[in-house]
């Protein structure tokens, strides 16, 4: 396998983990009734769902640095997304204004989402230095 396909392999499986942790995330806000508005919903479908898959595809088929762009991008979106409305901001969506009984599994999925989410910026980013196109 070369490094590049290995470095895409790699995009990957952050994402799968990126998406099976949102799904406990989703999980957490059923089961604990915290809904969110429309345009969050939507930024939860374009960015923080589909964006990286798309970025793990453009960087199979097209361009690891244009994945890595892409994939560093809607990470770090994700991240500060997560950061507002789970821990900064008086919202539904604060882990603090979760019903007791559900408070741990939103606050535990909602720091694991986050953990993946600036991990992956960091991998994101070391990769579209690392396989940035030499000057001139």
């Amino acid at each position: 396998m070369t490094p590049a396909r290995s470095d895409a392999v790699f995009l990957a499986i952050i994402a799968a983990l990126h998406l099976l942790i949102g799904g406990g995330h989703q999980y957490a806000h059923g089961v604990a009734e915290v809904g969110n508005t429309p345009l969050q919903i939507l930024f939860i479908l374009i960015v923080i769902t589909i964006a990286p898959w798309a970025a793990v595809y453009l960087a199979w088929i097209r361009s690891l640095r244009i994945g890595a762009i892409l994939f560093s991008a809607a990470m770090a979106a994700s991240f500060f997304f997560g950061l507002v409305f789970h821990f900064a901001f008086e919202s539904p969506d604060l882990y603090s204004n979760v019903v007791p009984e559900y408070r741990d599994l939103f606050l535990h999925s909602a720091l694991g989402l986050a953990l993946v989410e600036f991990a992956g910026f960091v991998y994101g980013a070391h990769l579209v230095l690392k396989w940035r196109q030499p000057n001139g």
